[in-house]
């Protein structure tokens, strides 16, 4: 049998794929080209805002060793526009971009320049960064140093029959500085303890709050001081209950006269050392001055300022208040008969004959109030018979002075003393 000859079937097939070569390529170079355009369409440079990347301050001892602070007004975080590849700027947020400003290239409108750079090298090769606003605005101000005292303040009450003493900080001044404007305002610095149902005293580390003459808290970051707690000591004493005692000091005015005193609380709370307090009984208070007064008095007295050092009052005993009553001064002539004076001791064997002297008149002068109520009846009028010599006798009415009125005159009476038949 005669074989058949294969040698043609390769050269038919070889001829097959390089028939028509340059077509072939040519379709691969436009898929390729193809390829490129779409993928340069879906992946095309696109720009992106990026907002709100913090500004880092550098080199701000180029202030501070001036013996300035700074306060920044505007551009504490900065907006950039960047530009690159979508598939690239899509992905990218505010912390791959830091944002310096250099406090030493400050301008004489008080303004700092502000640069952005990307945190990789590969994206900052990658997009170009344009700084929407690219400028730190400051406010220069002095440093100021002041001294300022430490103030307790507590809160809540203590247990019942309790008070709280003087209040002891350490250190009781604090040493701050910071801004000339902001220290300047600053009138203490304060420390609260709660002794809330405290019966023994109190002993802790208190952080400071700065505040202003009318309270208010001052909160400023420029501000700087040495001491970081306060050890403040708050006394607790049991409290004893005293009464009050006022009276006044001077004169009214010619023609008018103290009428009544009054005052409200007539007990006050007090608590200190028992070897100190157990000798107090009473608040004694003399210093209400009156002199050259026409009209009613009226004050509020700090109980604290008539205490022994050591003690002090309860809040609720903290003041009293007082009123001084001032009335003008009348005078007052009462008619006096011998049937208004009692005759005291009288001797058996004797009889005894009374008659008005020259004047039957005694006369007072006082606030009106007291001195209407006055009667020849009401002052009691007697003489002591056992004291009387046989004969006639002539005696001057001693008459006392009442609380609110005196006796400016008074009158004699004659006795007649005989023996009885």
């Amino acid at each position: 049998m005669r074989m058949k000859n294969n040698s043609a079937e390769p050269k038919k097939k070889a001829n097959k794929i390089y028939s028509n070569i340059g077509l072939k390529l040519l379709s691969v170079v436009l898929g390729f080209l193809v390829w490129l355009l779409v993928l340069n369409i879906d992946d095309s440079a696109v720009t992106r805002t990026i907002r709100d990347i913090p500004v880092n301050l550098v080199n701000t001892d180029a202030i501070t060793s001036q013996n300035q602070l700074y306060t920044i007004t505007s551009g504490d975080t900065v907006d950039i526009v960047v530009k690159g590849r979508k598939s690239l700027i899509s992905d990218l947020d505010a912390s791959d971009f830091k944002a310096v400003a250099d406090m030493s290239k400050i301008s004489i409108t008080n303004a700092v320049p502000i640069t952005v750079t990307a945190n990789s090298t590969n994206i900052a090769k990658k997009v170009s960064i344009t700084v929407v606003d690219n400028v730190l605005s400051v406010e220069l101000e002095d440093e100021k140093s002041v001294s300022v005292p430490v103030s307790v303040v507590t809160t809540g009450e203590v247990a019942s029959g309790y008070t709280v003493g003087n209040s002891v900080a350490a250190p009781n001044l604090i040493t701050i500085k910071g801004a000339a404007s902001i220290v300047s305002s600053i009138d203490r610095a304060e420390v609260t303890v709660d002794v809330t149902s405290a019966k023994d005293d109190i002993t802790t580390n208190c952080t400071p709050v700065f505040v202003t003459a009318d309270g208010e808290k001052v909160s400023d970051k420029s501000i700087s001081y040495d001491e970081i707690s306060i050890a403040v000591t708050v006394p607790v004493y049991k409290t004893k209950n005293i009464p009050v005692h006022v009276d006044v000091t001077g004169d009214p005015a010619d023609g008018y006269l103290v009428s009544d005193i009054t005052y409200v609380p007539e007990t006050v709370d007090i608590g200190g050392d028992a070897s100190i307090i157990k000798d107090i009984t009473s608040l004694d208070i003399t210093d209400v001055d009156v002199s050259g007064c026409t009209a009613d008095v009226e004050t509020t007295l700090d109980v604290s300022k008539y205490l022994p050092e050591g003690v002090v009052v309860t809040k609720e005993s903290a003041y009293i208040n007082v009123k001084i009553a001032i009335e003008k001064s009348v005078t007052r002539n009462i008619t006096v008969t011998t049937g208004d004076i009692i005759l005291r001791g009288k001797q058996s064997g004797y009889s005894y004959e009374m008659s008005m002297g020259d004047s039957n008149t005694i006369t007072v002068s006082g606030i009106s109030s007291a001195v209407s109520k006055v009667s020849a009846k009401s002052l009691k009028l007697s003489i002591d018979a056992s004291k009387l010599s046989y004969g006639d006798n002539t005696i001057t009415l001693s008459v006392p002075d009442g609380d609110k009125y005196t006796v400016v005159n008074t009158c004699t009476v004659m006795v007649k003393v005989t023996e009885t038949q």
